[in-house]
């Protein structure tokens, strides 16, 4: 390794750790009330260091969005873009995958939280920035299965759908050991199980998914039929 891979190697360690510390604190202060020195203390850096990194709090903010979503966003995009599985399993597995996303990153659901929250004073940077195809696609996969027969939908707008799935797995991660203090572990592996598990029946039944049967009950089925 030359001298300046070397450098460009160290300047990417010390970015992702100040993308981290970003993300905690921003998730937990959120935009307005979070400071560039703050950042720097929790990383060992002086506010001028960090500006060699980050023009801005704004520059910052971006790029903390940008490292923190997008692993999610780019499975998401796959998973609906896919040509695997009918309409429905495509759906489900998307569920499953956000889910499990903000699951295994928690700081997702509370930057989700405080991004709403801060309303006037949040920054222009979007969420999920320019994937915008995601909305695109989950609209195309609900027209596709509105006609086909595939999805028979309790409402004409997707999108009562995907807020129940949204909100309620941001809620259940965010907001809801705070609100039930040494009562409840909802990141506990038998309980992700559950809210999974009710996720997708969510979905199900907005979209009008109906689960077919399988095993010895579908034979069972086929043969009655047969014999009619």
């Amino acid at each position: 390794m030359t001298a300046e891979e070397y450098n460009v190697s160290r300047g990417d360690q010390k970015r992702s750790v100040i993308l981290g510390a970003a993300e905690r604190l921003f998730s937990s202060r959120g935009y307005a009330a979070t400071r560039l020195e703050d950042v720097a203390e929790e990383v060992g850096l002086t506010r001028a260091a960090l500006f060699y990194h980050f023009r801005d709090k704004q520059a910052l903010y971006d790029a903390m969005i940008v490292e923190a979503f997008a692993p999610m966003a780019d499975q998401l995009e796959a998973i609906l873009a896919g040509s695997e599985g009918s309409i429905a399993q495509r759906l489900e597995k998307a569920v499953e995958a956000w889910v499990d996303a903000i699951v295994n990153r928690p700081t997702l659901a509370r930057l989700i939280l405080r991004f709403v929250a801060d309303g006037a004073e949040q920054p222009t940077q979007r969420i999920f920035f320019d994937h915008d195809d995601i909305t695109n696609k989950y609209w195309t996969l609900f027209e596709e299965g509105r006609a086909s027969g595939e999805l028979k939908p309790l409402h004409d707008d997707p999108f009562h759908a995907a807020s129940a799935v949204i909100g309620t797995t941001v809620f259940y991660v965010a907001a809801l050991s705070t609100l039930l203090p040494g009562q409840f572990e909802p990141l506990a592996p038998a309980q992700v199980a559950v809210h999974k598990r009710d996720a997708v029946l969510a979905m199900r039944r907005m979209l009008g998914i109906v689960e077919k049967k399988q095993g010895r009950e579908a034979t069972k089925t086929t043969g009655t039929k047969a014999s009619n």
